[in-house]
């Protein structure tokens, strides 16, 4: 039996449309002009993405608060809303990514990726784990949603985030981004960096200059948020 669609976002279309504009009006001078781009999106299918997209963003992060209820603790603690929200953000860019997952052992298996076996050595086998990554990692979702972004926003976002010896291009900051997101799943390091001040700290033996803020950041991913549903620019 064919897997049934989830289409309860455009089944509900006008409660998640409200919801979505909430989330994006800042970018569209009326409310009329943001159902004129929501009507632009090239299907159902697409449309339901956006819904849930939108509105998850909506209450997971931009009026979404890590809240304490601890006493002796403020109730909200700026790096446990940061990290929690930025978290959410970087899982929202992934949830967009278009290619279905496919685990290693399967992208060497199937004939597509013309393997022959056996595998001569640890550096082949490396090679091929580069291939992997750069086709189904989920930095490459990341840097494609960041390059999305505007001149502007890409030239602010360059301006404001320095990683020394490290080429300041889209594609470096977008993974340096990514692996923020990776230390906290993976090693449970909270984001304590985008407060919009000026903080130096080191990643991979590198010292790493911000000023960026998760305001900041919020305005990026809702830039590439409708640039991602705008027709004729995806790629």
């Amino acid at each position: 039996m064919p897997k049934l669609k989830d289409q309860r976002y455009i089944d509900a279309k006008d409660k998640f449309l409200e919801y979505s504009f909430q989330a994006l009006q800042n970018h569209f001078g009326t409310k009329d002009e943001f159902i004129s781009f929501f009507e632009t999106i090239k299907n159902d299918d697409q449309k339901n993405l956006f819904l849930k997209t939108a509105s998850f963003y909506l209450f997971l992060v931009k009026n979404g608060d890590w809240s304490v209820d601890k006493t002796g603790s403020d109730k909200k603690v700026d790096y446990l809303t940061d990290t929690y929200k930025y978290i959410a953000i970087f899982s929202l860019i992934e949830s967009l990514q278009e290619r279905r997952f496919l685990d290693f052992y399967s992208f060497l298996a199937r004939r597509k990726t013309n393997v022959t076996f056996p595998i001569r050595d640890k550096a082949e086998l490396e090679q091929w784990y580069r291939k992997y990554k750069k086709e189904f990692g989920s930095i490459q979702q990341s840097v494609k949603f960041f390059k999305s972004l505007s001149t502007e926003k890409k030239s602010e976002l360059i301006n404001n985030l320095e990683v020394k010896n490290v080429k300041a291009t889209i594609e470096n900051l977008s993974k340096y981004l990514y692996t923020l997101r990776s230390k906290f799943v993976h090693e449970a390091e909270l984001i304590v960096n985008m407060s919009g001040r000026t903080t130096i700290s080191r990643h991979e033996k590198k010292v790493v200059i911000c000023k960026l803020s998760l305001r900041n950041l919020m305005k990026y991913f809702e830039e590439g948020l409708i640039s991602y549903f705008t027709p004729g620019k995806r790629k």
